[in-house]
């Protein structure tokens, strides 16, 4: 199984994020933050009695946010111990961490290290300036530059996020990613820039004060990315990731095969056997839960044969490996004319999405569910 824990607080909120965050925050509060989290862990390990067993090895974990490199060292250590520490673990257990690089201090890192966190997610999204200061990020191209020499020097894993959005050029987008290769970075999580409500991104679009890139500019510079990357030897192996052979995400892929895993957090999400859940996003509100006796849960999802079948399809489609065509809907679905229209291909009785097909994901998702049975 894998662990997934949400840390929601941030040095400042970009303009784009819409996860469960905050930039208003103490000690005090962090340290409330923690104890919560170790009392949602009890509570579900009491729900669910195989949390208590050896025979479930924790195989990942996996801390986002937010920013979890805003938590204090001391801090991290307990949420470690009363969570993963308290679990069987497998002998390749991998542990990720994000980070973002102005918070990501030499002493913060060998910290990390010295708990365990044996690979880095750093959030850089560009080295261009411009685009920086579009995105709302806290850090300059040096700033950034410094963490990810940071993070390949003291980590033996490294993944780095960047983000595909208006301002870049094909030319510089690709000197960035050939840069932090040749610092180390093994890892690639690219993402096309999404405006979603509520955001400050989402405002200034309404005001007229910036507007998405156009959408054949956008795929222009994804499939570029993934030519490059590959030419670098980092070949894509899922919809935004890219990486050396070897340094796949091992937790993120087991969300792709649909391994149950363990969300704790406020906005973290679970899945187990055929129960999904998603915690409250509010702070407050998954804080009062917890502290009642209550799991925190604002949304669950009991998935029937019909959801099952469509939602391993479609994360399968996800990946390189894509899916066996007698997993595909019987009636209804035409395999040759995605073949013509350049979204797919099929070989040795898979079906495997092309680049094109990987940027029409949500139609090709939302004709599935038209069909599935």
């Amino acid at each position: 199984m894998g662990l997934y824990i949400h840390v929601p607080f941030c040095g400042s909120i970009c303009s784009y994020c819409h996860f469960a965050r905050t930039a208003d925050h103490g000690p005090e509060r962090r340290a409330r933050y923690v104890e919560t989290v170790l009392q949602e862990f009890e509570l579900r390990r009491r729900s669910c009695e195989i949390l208590s067993s050896p025979k479930r090895r924790l195989e990942t974990c996996y801390l986002g946010g937010g920013t979890p490199s805003e938590l204090e060292p001391e801090l991290m250590s307990r949420l470690l111990a009363g969570t993963v520490g308290r679990l069987a673990t497998a002998p390749d257990f991998e542990l990720t961490a994000e980070a973002n690089p102005e918070s990501l201090t030499d002493a913060k890192a060998h910290a990390w290290r010295d708990l365990g966190i044996d690979r880095i997610s750093l959030g850089v999204q560009s080295l261009d300036p411009g685009v920086l200061k579009l995105l709302g990020r806290a850090c300059d191209p040096a700033t950034a530059r410094r963490g990810l020499e940071r993070a390949c020097r003291i980590f033996p894993r490294v993944s780095a996020d960047w983000i595909i959005g208006p301002g870049l050029d094909s030319e510089t987008l690709l000197a960035e990613l050939t840069e932090a290769a040749d610092l180390g970075v093994e890892h690639f999580s690219v993402y096309i820039l999404e405006v979603h409500p509520g955001t400050r991104l989402a405002a200034l679009a309404e005001q007229g004060a910036w507007s998405p890139a156009p959408d054949s500019e956008t795929e222009q510079l994804y499939l570029a990315v993934a030519a490059h990357l590959a030419d670098l030897g980092i070949p894509q192996y899922e919809v935004a990731n890219f990486a050396r052979a070897g340094a796949e995400s091992r937790h993120n892929r087991n969300y792709w095969t649909r391994k149950p895993w363990l969300g704790l957090g406020p906005g973290a999400h679970g899945f187990w056997g055929r129960r999904r859940y998603a915690n409250h996003d509010n702070i407050q509100d998954w804080q009062k839960a917890v502290e009642e006796g209550r799991l925190p849960e604002a949304e669950v999802d009991p998935l029937d044969g019909s959801a099952r079948r469509l939602e391993r399809l479609i994360l399968a489609l996800r990946t390189l490996r894509g899916v066996p065509l007698e997993w595909l809907p019987g009636s209804g679905w035409d395999t040759e004319q995605g073949i013509r229209e350049g979204l797919w291909e099929v070989n040795q009785g898979r079906l495997i999405l092309t680049g094109k097909g990987f940027l029409r994901i949500d139609s090709i998702e939302e004709r599935l569910a038209g069909l599935t049975p």
